[in-house]
C-alpha cells in the first residue's frame, strides 16, 4: 500500500534499557546528549536492536471527527545495536552475541549497524582483548555488519544525531510503501525506481522480531545448529538452504550408505558472502551429533 508518509517528527526510536546497574546510566546520559542535540526520539520496547528510525504519516485532522486518526509507521533500512566493550563481553560469555546477531539478520532490514564504545576497564574484562576485537571484525567481515566504533556516549550520540539528519535528507522526497514481512522480499525485487521505498510497518517489524513468539520448525532447528562450536549464524542458514528441518538432515542421512559418506555430506555447502565450504571437520562434527546413538563421548 502507498502509505504517502511524510519525513517523520520524531524519527530515532531507542529501545528501553534492559540491563541493570550502570547501564541506565549510560542511557540516561545518551539521552541527555541527543536532547543536547536537539533530535527528536521516543523511547519504546524493541525487541531486536537498540535504535531505529521511523517515517511516519502526516495526519490531517477534519472537522467533526471525534478523535484523530492513528498516524501510520514505517520502519527505514536501518537498524543499530549498540555495545560497551563490556557489555560486548558479557554477551559473548553468556552467548547472547551470536544469537543477537542472527536475529538482527533476519529482522527484514537490510542495513545492519553495530555500534561499539570503548571502555577504560577494557584491558580488566574477563576476555583477554584481543578476542573482543577479533569478534568485532568477524561481526564485520563474515557477518556482513557495518561497526562503528565510538570512544564514549557523547560519541555515539553524535554518531546517531549525524545519521538521524542523513536519513531525513535521503528519505525526504521518497515515495514510502508498506508490506508485510513475508512479502518483503518478492516486494524488494519488484521493479521500482530509485524515488520508491518498500518498507515494513513497525507493529509488523517488531512483533516478527519477538523473542518468544511461535518459532517455526527451520527456526528451531537453525538455534540447535548454533549451539555447535563452530558454526555461526550464516554457517545455520547456508545448511537450512539444503535443509530445512532435522527430518529432511535426517532423511539425507539415512542415504548415505557409509558413515564416512554421512560424515562428509555438507562438507561442501557454500557460506556466507565469502562462500567459503562449510569444511569436512564441521560436517563431521554435525554427522555425530544427529546420527550417533546414546550420549556423544
Amino acid at each position: 500500500d502507498d502509505c504517502g508518509l511524510a519525513p517523520p517528527a520524531k524519527p530515532l526510536t531507542l529501545a528501553p534499557c534492559r540491563p541493570p546497574s550502570g547501564a541506565s546510566h549510560r542511557k540516561r546520559e545518551l539521552v541527555t546528549e541527543l536532547k543536547r542535540n536537539r533530535i527528536d526520539f521516543d523511547v519504546r520496547k524493541l525487541h531486536v536492536g537498540d535504535f531505529l528510525w521511523i517515517a511516519r504519516e502526516r495526519v490531517q485532522p477534519h472537522p467533526g471527527q471525534p478523535q484523530p486518526l492513528r498516524a501510520r509507521e514505517l520502519v527505514l533500512e536501518y537498524v543499530v545495536e549498540r555495545k560497551r566493550m563490556d557489555d560486548l563481553c558479557g554477551s559473548i560469555v553468556d552467548g547472547r552475541f551470536r544469537e543477537q546477531k542472527f536475529r538482527m539478520k533476519r529482522c527484514g532490514l537490510r542495513n545492519r549497524i553495530y555500534l561499539v564504545e570503548d571502555c577504560s576497564f577494557v584491558k580488566h574484562l574477563s576476555l583477554p582483548e584481543s578476542t573482543l576485537q577479533q569478534a568485532i571484525v568477524n561481526t564485520q567481515v563474515v557477518d556482513g555488519f557495518f561497526v562503528k566504533r565510538t570512544k564514549d556516549v557523547k560519541e555515539s550520540a553524535a554518531y546517531l544525531t549525524i545519521m538521524t539528519r542523513f536519513l531525513q535528507n535521503l528519505y525526504l522526497q521518497k515515495t514510502l510503501l508498506s508490506c508485510r514481512k513475508e512479502e518483503l522480499a518478492a516486494c524488494s525485487r519488484k521493479d521500482t525506481d530509485s524515488d520508491t521505498c518498500v518498507l515494513l510497518t513497525f507493529s509488523d517489524f517488531n512483533e516478527g522480531a519477538m523473542k518468544n513468539r511461535a518459532q517455526t520448525v527451520k527456526e528451531v532447528f537453525a538455534k540447535q545448529l548454533m549451539q555447535i562450536n563452530g558454526i555461526s549464524g550464516e554457517k545455520a542458514v547456508a545448511i537450512l538452504r539444503h535443509y530445512d528441518s532435522v527430518a529432511r538432515l535426517m532423511r539425507a542421512y539415512e542415504d548415505c550408505p557409509t558413515v564416512g559418506g554421512r560424515e562428509k555430506l555438507l562438507s561442501n555447502i557454500k557460506c556466507g558472502n565469502t562462500q567459503r565450504n562449510l569444511g569436512p571437520t564441521l560436517s563431521k562434527t554435525v554427522s555425530q551429533l544427529y546420527c550417533t546413538e546414546g550420549p556423544l563421548c
